[in-house]
């Protein structure tokens, strides 16, 4: 008890609290010594978008839309009285005066932020021409003593995420008209458009649709139930890099179109709820699954100055010049939305898209007929469990034909008619195949969402032999001896990294002494790593340093001194969406064994040989699971081909992988350290 007592004031002089926080790979809560501005730090942590200061042609056309706006004021005869809603930085701001405006006034609802924004605009001289005000933009108030002495004449605002309206921009739009806004003034960007593409495409679909699970003979295994095959699905934005799907992935039914306007000039009235349809011929024989969203801001009043997050096949700059890079950008990207009805169609088929939006969302619809009721205008709302309880991405690895074949094969090489299974995961349904081979199957699932959805799967497929367990007692509780098969995918909803789905380690530890005769299934996990050049992925913990010709010093030291205590090395990044090149050849980090439990601490040192002269910018992680000790077994969470030193890396599609992102780094080697505390259930590792 002393001791705790003299750890707990030790804590409090060094201002860090104890505090209760998940543990993944424990899967249990357990008290951690934590920071106690944690949550602050975390919180302007997690506001780093210095990849969207780094997008240049982001910063280049609102600078170029200011210097017309405000020459556009000046020639009026009149003073260009700016207001910068949502500030950040301070760089739209700092751009306005240096464009030519007489007053700048800046808001910013978060303190730290603007705590920043003043500190920078100091910095670059700027103290005395932009006034920064901590409020909401709806919280300003005009006239004498107010926060704006007159109704300003130009507004700059960057209020957008990737579905546009997902941040709030029609509601500050419309209060600055009503409220902080002359009549004719003039708003940076001036308008919006929303295109969509409909598609048919696999690959797009198994991240929302479950599949039928066949054998290696193509004989099906397991079903999964109608009311998961029928439901909708739900309405949340699938934000991704489109640019970095294969073209040969998808077939267009319907090309790129306009589907909705947004007009932020204030000549049109602000409409929260509203819907279009746009009648076209379908352009190819197909099966229309999902529609790709993005969207462009006209910067001006002319629509000259053109930002367009297309991706790349339907992206201005590639109309004029197939070879140009286009920008890019994490903070806009594109998103997928699924009609919640797949739609046959012949070529030149009439079909008819319904696009909707409310104050935040979108949603779309598709019909081959113009008998649409008020059900077509539905925002899509999942009734059967899976959309709302797992991720795209994990409904894209229960799909994944190649990783099920694998667990099949394994199931017909050790399970027979006297065997008693148990499994020790989440959402493993291809482990369902189990039942028609083994006497008895125990499940543990103990997400109640989840255990609800595999009790409809086992119903819908009349498995008489398999029991659901809700927890690790219950587990306990059975006649552990009998079971001579302990199966995991790993997978756990509470994993974030690769690492993470190593909970099924402490699951087994809890009834390993009373599984005397069973087999344990993976055997081994394989940690495994990469050096890497990232064309793009490291922008978003690059320092800022000169932007636009403005330091940014005060927000990178911000960012860092707050990401250094509420940030993890390694964070988890679907990689196929980042494009990156080898640097060095894959390595093992780290082996872990399964079936015995491990060492109290696991301690590896290396070095990884670089053999590039590009800059190396990061490292990827990812795990390998070897099923059985067979090399057609290993379950892999990375490159889906072999890793080639100056050849881009082909990562899976299904997994999140760990990525520890550097500094430039040049030279012959990278040393790394691995720590792996398996009584705490805690994984470290850094580079040098």
């Amino acid at each position: 008890m002393k001791t705790v007592f003299n750890a707990l004031k030790t804590s409090l002089r060094k201002m860090s609290i104890f505090v209760q926080k998940l543990n993944p790979i424990t899967g249990t809560n357990s008290w951690v010594v934590q920071n106690e501005d944690y949550d602050y730090h975390q919180e302007v942590a997690r506001s780093a978008f210095a990849d969207m200061l780094h997008d240049k042609e982001r910063n280049e056309k609102y600078e170029q839309a200011l210097v017309s706006a405000i020459k556009k004021i000046h020639l009026s005869g009149r003073k260009a009285n700016v207001l910068d809603i949502g500030t950040g930085t301070g760089l739209l701001s700092m751009m306005a005066v240096r464009s030519g405006a007489d007053s700048v006034v800046a808001c910013e609802a978060f303190k730290p932020m603007c705590e920043c924004a003043i500190k920078i605009i100091t910095q670059n001289g700027f103290q005395d021409r932009i006034k920064v005000i901590l409020k909401r933009s709806t919280q300003l108030t005009v006239g004498e003593g107010g926060d704006l002495i007159e109704k300003c004449n130009i507004l700059v605002t960057e209020v957008f995420d990737t579905e546009l309206i997902g941040e709030g921009a029609l509601s500050t739009f419309s209060h600055a008209h009503k409220h902080l806004l002359e009549k004719d003034s003039i708003v940076v960007p001036a308008s919006a458009t929303i295109y969509a593409q409909v598609v048919e495409s696999p690959l797009v679909q198994s991240w929302n649709k479950l599949k039928d699970i066949f054998d290696n003979d193509g004989d099906l295994l397991v079903s999964v139930p109608k009311s998961i095959k029928d439901c909708p699905g739900c309405a949340a934005v699938h934000d991704v890099q489109l640019s970095q799907l294969p073209l040969h992935s998808f077939n267009t039914i319907v090309s790129p179109m306009p589907v909705l306007r947004f007009d932020w000039s204030g000549t049109t009235p602000f409409i929260f709820e509203r819907s279009t349809i746009n009648s076209i011929k379908a352009e190819r024989d197909g099966v229309a699954q999902a529609v790709f969203m993005w969207w462009d801001l006209q910067m001006d009043t002319e629509g000259k100055i053109i930002l367009s997050c297309a991706p790349h096949w339907a992206h201005p700059f590639t109309q004029k010049s197939k070879n140009c890079d286009i920008p890019w950008r994490d903070h806009w990207m594109q998103a997928v939305y699924y009609l919640p009805n797949e739609v046959k169609v012949k070529k030149n088929q009439e079909v008819h898209l319904i696009s909707c939006h409310d104050e935040y969302s979108l949603w779309f619809n598709l019909t081959d007929n113009l008998r649409i009721s008020d059900v077509h205008y539905l925002n899509p709302i999942c009734e059967c469990g899976l959309h709302s309880c797992f991720s795209r991405t994990r409904v894209g690895q229960i799909n994944d034909s190649k990783r099920n074949k694998k667990y099949v094969s394994l199931f017909e090489t050790y399970i027979n008619k006297e065997s008693v299974v148990l499994i020790l995961t989440e959402a493993f349904y291809v482990g369902l195949a189990t039942a028609k081979l083994a006497k008895k199957v125990y499940a543990l699932e103990p997400n109640q969402i989840s255990r609800r959805i595999l009790e409809d799967f086992i119903a819908y497929n009349r498995f008489q032999n398999v029991e659901v367990i809700s927890n690790l007692d219950e587990v306990k509780d059975t006649n552990l001896g009998d079971i001579d098969v302990v199966l995991s995918e790993p997978y756990f909803t509470s994993s974030i990294l690769p690492w993470d789905n190593l909970q099924f380690l402490y699951l087994l530890k809890g009834i390993k002494e009373r599984l005397p005769n069973a087999q344990v299934f993976p055997k081994k996990a394989v940690i495994k790593g990469v050096a890497v050049h990232f064309s793009d992925l490291y922008k978003i913990r690059s320092p800022l340093g000169i932007c636009e010709g403005f330091s940014m010093n005060e927000f990178d030291q911000l960012i860092q001194a707050s990401s250094n205590i509420s940030d993890d090395k390694v964070e988890a990044q679907p990689l196929w969406e980042y494009p990156g090149i080898a640097l060095s050849r894959d390595i093992t980090v780290a082996e872990i064994d399964l079936v015995n439990t491990p060492e109290p601490l696991l301690h590896q040192k290396g070095t990884i040989k670089l053999e590039s002269d590009m800059v190396c910018n990061g490292i990827a992680l990812w795990v390998d699971w070897h099923l059985d000790g067979s090399q057609k077994s290993i379950i892999s969470t990375g490159p889906t081909t072999e890793v080639t030193v100056g050849e881009k890396i082909n990562w899976d599609m299904y997994t999140r992988q760990g990525v520890y992102l550097m500094l430039s780094k040049t030279g012959k080697c990278i040393d790394y350290e691995f720590k792996y505390d398996f009584s705490e259930g805690n994984i470290t590792f850094n580079c040098s």
